[in-house]
C-alpha cells in the first residue's frame, strides 16, 4: 500500500512539473515577433482615454510575457509606465508631474526596445509598419588572390658545372 501511494504521488509530481514547464509562453525572438504581429496595428495607435491606456497595458503585458531576456527589463519599464498612466489622476498636478518624470526616465528603455524590435522583427514599433526589406543575416565571402612567382628570365646565362671525373 505504501508503494502504491508513493508511486501515485511521484506521478502527480511529475505531471505538475511537466505542465508547469510547458505552461508558459516561449520567450524567444520568434515568439515575441509573432505576438507583436497579433498586437499590430493597435499597438501603434494613439491612446487618449484611460480605457484605451488599459487596453494598451494588456497588449504590452502580452508582449512582456514573450519577451526574451535581451529586452525583458526595458519592456517591463515601458509596461510599468503604461500601467502608471492608466491610473493617472489628471486633476492632481503631483501625479501628472510624476508621470512626466517617469516618462523621461523610461526614454532609454523605449529606445532600446524600438531598436531591438526593428533589428529582430523588422517592425517600427512606434508606427506599426514593417521595415522593407526585412532583416536577413548576411554572409561574407573572402576571396584570396592567387600568388604568382616570377618565371626565370629568358636571357639568363646558363652556367655549366664540370662533371666529376673518377680515377680508374
Amino acid at each position: 500500500m505504501c508503494t502504491r501511494r508513493t508511486t501515485h504521488w511521484a506521478s502527480v509530481a511529475a505531471l505538475i512539473i511537466g505542465l508547469t514547464a510547458c505552461g508558459g509562453p516561449t520567450r524567444t525572438g520568434t515568439s515575441f515577433c509573432r505576438q507583436l504581429s497579433h498586437e499590430l496595428p493597435d499597438i501603434a495607435q494613439r491612446v487618449q482615454t484611460q480605457k484605451e491606456v488599459s487596453k494598451m497595458v494588456d497588449r504590452y503585458q502580452r508582449l512582456l510575457d514573450r519577451a526574451p531576456l535581451t529586452i525583458e527589463k526595458d519592456l517591463a519599464v515601458m509596461t510599468d509606465l503604461l500601467r502608471q498612466a492608466s491610473k493617472l489622476n489628471t486633476n492632481s498636478q503631483k501625479d501628472v508631474q510624476a508621470l512626466a518624470d517617469a516618462t523621461y526616465a523610461a526614454n532609454q528603455s523605449a529606445l532600446n526596445v524600438r531598436d531591438w524590435v526593428k533589428s529582430t522583427c523588422a517592425v517600427d514599433i512606434s508606427s506599426g509598419l514593417n521595415i522593407e526589406p526585412p532583416r536577413v543575416a548576411t554572409t561574407t565571402t573572402t576571396t584570396i588572390a592567387p600568388v604568382t612567382t616570377p618565371a626565370p628570365a629568358a636571357n639568363s646565362v646558363a652556367t655549366s658545372v664540370p662533371a666529376a671525373t673518377t680515377a680508374p
